[in-house]
């Protein structure tokens, strides 16, 4: 009984323990310190998509090796054992020939090569150079959402900000009224419109707490990072929005991953087409066998020559237009894959001017929305001068600080929309 009950304090000291090395992993982890660049980074290091990426194009990497050993030597070894029982063949009085048992160790060496081979090479690097695309615009996938939800972190605490602004100053002209309702040179309804809008503006910081906490869980999910990390942004807002011009070199949009893969399905499509004509190429194979034989018996029997070489040459001469069919298929397929390109070229050029123009016209409304913002600043800081000294109503005081709210909506909103304009340009360009 006693050795029991040791065996489940040990047992319940190895959990408690166990529990307590985690607890201590957990606490020990430090936050995660990120710029825009180092974000960028985490989020392409750690994203599954990248790992399948990469895991895609080692498989074609291996797929373009088993193409090259289709045309390099191949060795097959057999080894068997037969037996007729003891049977003689008899061919004439006195003459007969024994089966007797034999062992046979077989080798064969052969090597084939055509033009098709040497064309499935050329095409499982092409191959390997589309999911190397592929990867970069996983990459480039990765970046854009690293950098809409880091920007949107900022954007978040600066809405925040600009309400706890609003309230201190609020509050200030609150506290003032008080006081004067209390000496009775203030009505309390004054106050109480007032502490109304406090409780509005309250409600409002609530509300941007959980658009923080809420964009922070989308930069944890674009970085593949652990849900209850923390983050410490060391970005300035004021950084990304100094110059909201994008200065790109003429022909960025050939940097699109789209048009690099457009241009490589072309030139797949027209090695495809290449590899078909090869069917009307010859066929080259070279084979060494050797066959030893066993005998178990007296006589040895009838013998085979255990040593063999063949070259042969296989010609195409006729396949009643199966070949010129496969042909016209592959040609066809060039001319889709070139007419696709040109389509989807001329609704690229669309989206990018769409793109120049929507980021055109955010950075206007930005400019306009923030020039708004401090001018009602400005008007609210002086209204609420004129309330302390009498001149103006708390309606009035209201009415001025409801606009200044409106215009913070207004500037946080242009905010958005600068990034969002900027960052789908950045990635068609692939310059994120």
């Amino acid at each position: 009984m006693n050795f029991k009950r040791t065996l489940m304090l040990i047992a319940a000291v190895a959990v408690i323990s166990g529990a307590k090395a985690q607890t201590d992993s957990t606490a020990n982890q430090g936050p995660l310190i990120l710029t825009l660049d180092s974000a960028k980074a985490y989020a392409v290091e750690h994203s599954k998509t990248m790992r399948t990426a990469s895991l895609n194009i080692q498989k074609a990497e291996w797929a373009k090796w088993q193409s090259i050993s289709n045309m390099l030597l191949n060795v097959d070894g057999t080894l068997s054992y037969t037996t007729m029982f003891g049977y003689v063949m008899k061919l004439g009085e006195g003459f007969a020939i024994p089966n007797n048992d034999v062992g046979t160790l077989g080798i064969t060496a052969s090597a084939t090569v055509n033009g098709q081979m040497v064309m499935a090479v050329k095409l499982s690097q092409m191959a390997i150079d589309m999911q190397k695309l592929a990867q970069k615009g996983n990459e480039n996938d990765a970046r854009a959402a690293a950098t809409t939800a880091y920007l949107s972190v900022l954007i978040a605490q600066e809405s925040k900000k600009t309400l706890i602004d609003s309230r201190e100053n609020l509050e200030k002209s609150y506290n003032n009224v008080v006081q004067l309702v209390n000496v009775g040179m203030a009505e309390q309804t004054s106050a109480d419109q007032i502490k109304v809008q406090l409780m509005v503006l309250d409600n409002n910081l609530r509300a941007a707490d959980r658009n923080i906490q809420l964009a922070k869980s989308s930069l944890l999910l674009a970085l593949g990072a652990e849900p209850n990390t923390e983050l410490v942004l060391t970005e300035s807002l004021d950084y990304f929005f100094e110059n909201e011009e994008i200065d790109l070199p003429e022909g960025a949009l050939d940097n699109s991953i789209t048009v690099q893969q457009l241009e490589m399905n072309v030139k797949m499509a027209q090695k495809q087409l290449t590899l078909t004509r090869w069917a009307y190429g010859p066929t080259l194979s070279v084979q060494y066998s050797y066959s030893g034989r066993t005998y178990f018996g007296k006589d040895a029997g009838m013998k085979q020559a255990p040593n063999s070489l063949t070259f042969a040459l296989r010609i195409p001469i006729f396949s009643s237009g199966n070949r010129y069919a496969q042909c016209r298929q592959s040609k066809i397929d060039v001319d889709i894959a070139e007419t696709q390109m040109e389509q989807t070229m001329e609704q690229l050029q669309i989206q990018e001017s769409q793109l120049k123009f929507n980021l055109s016209n955010a950075i206007e409304t930005y400019n306009s929305s923030r020039e708004s913002l401090e001018l009602y600043e400005k008007i609210f800081r002086n209204s609420v001068q004129k309330f302390n000294v009498g001149t103006i109503s708390s309606s009035d005081l209201i009415t001025v600080n409801n606009n200044l709210l409106n215009a913070q909506s207004t500037y946080i909103q242009s905010l958005y929309q600068v990034m969002n304009a900027q960052t789908e340009l950045l990635k068609l360009y692939n310059n994120l």
